[in-house]
């Protein structure tokens, strides 16, 4: 892909909510999750299932138990539990609450086989964590195959052009421009063996949106140190919904490229609403974002 740098066109930083997918399920005797231990164990988990991962109230040791029949699991196998849980292990306990600790190899090996089934997140994550391991041409191969599906598995947007751009452009800064040919070799060859069982993940997502979190609006301006630049990055959460619709808690599930990008979209996260509900039982979503500051944009005729 060839990108461009463009100036800046809006005060603030972008996000884009790419997939916004939520679970009806809700507790109706509590105001918090239930025993992670008794959750079931199920083909896809819902964001209750995982919110009840990151609930101090319950014990660790039964956490992390109902973290292994997960894993253990022959229905381990929807690219997004395989992406929640290489999302898990990639945050380790920079995570409040987090029942486990940083396991790279973990979070690779789920992101990976994610990332074959159909997640085109798990693609941008592997992209993230081969660039901060300094391997440049394992992160651009990754990130050109993100921003081949990526147009493919959800409307583009402005934010999305602008992250894959941005995400193409940091795993450039250590290549030689003659990297490029034998990258885009790999990357074909990659694409011809696994594109049907991608598009086939991607199709086949059939999790339905009982709930639909919005953001309050697009852009936002949080207190940034000037000494540094604003990165573009991703991050996850799982968002508990009190009754009048508003967040009650804002989980941090994991953060690229660095920790404190979960920092930075936290207030965005906490200010997204759902519609009313007729009782008090918490309702739950997973919500990804991106974050870019909308310096650089792909050039119209990239490939």
């Amino acid at each position: 892909m060839k990108w461009m740098k463009n100036r800046a066109l809006r005060c603030g930083i972008a996000l884009w909510m790419p997939l916004v997918m939520a679970s009806s399920t809700v507790d109706a005797h509590g105001d918090h999750p239930p025993n992670a231990q008794s959750a079931p164990i199920r083909h896809s988990m819902s964001d209750r299932d995982w919110a009840a991962l990151f609930d101090e109230k319950t014990p660790l040791a039964d956490r992390q138990h109902a973290l292994a029949a997960i894993e253990q699991s022959p229905d381990t196998l929807d690219p997004q539990t395989l992406y929640m849980l290489g999302s898990i292990y990639h945050m380790g306990k920079h995570a409040p609450g987090s029942p486990v600790q940083e396991d790279a190899q973990k979070a690779m090996l789920y992101l990976s086989n994610a990332a074959i089934r159909g997640s085109v997140l798990a693609m941008a994550k592997m992209a993230e964590i081969k660039l901060a391991a300094g391997q440049y041409r394992e992160a651009m191969n990754w990130a050109q195959i993100y921003g081949h599906y990526a147009s493919i598995a959800q409307k583009k947007s402005d934010v999305q052009d602008s992250y894959t751009a941005e995400l193409l452009y940091r795993a450039k800064q250590g290549l030689n421009d003659s990297d490029i040919d034998a990258i885009m070799k790999d990357v074909r060859s990659f694409v011809f063996a696994y594109d049907s069982t991608i598009r086939a993940g991607i199709a086949s997502d059939d999790r339905v949106l009982h709930l639909k979190p919005r953001s309050r609006g697009h852009y936002f301006q949080p207190a940034i140190n000037h000494e540094r630049q604003v990165n573009s990055g991703m991050a996850d959460y799982v968002l508990t919904f009190a009754a009048d619709g508003s967040v009650s808690k804002a989980q941090l599930l994991d953060a690229e490229p660095l920790p404190d990008t979960g920092t930075n979209l936290l207030h965005a996260a906490q200010q997204m609403t759902v519609d009313p509900a007729s009782d008090n039982a918490p309702r739950y979503a997973w919500v990804p974002m991106l974050l870019s500051d909308m310096r650089y944009h792909l050039n119209k005729d990239a490939r």
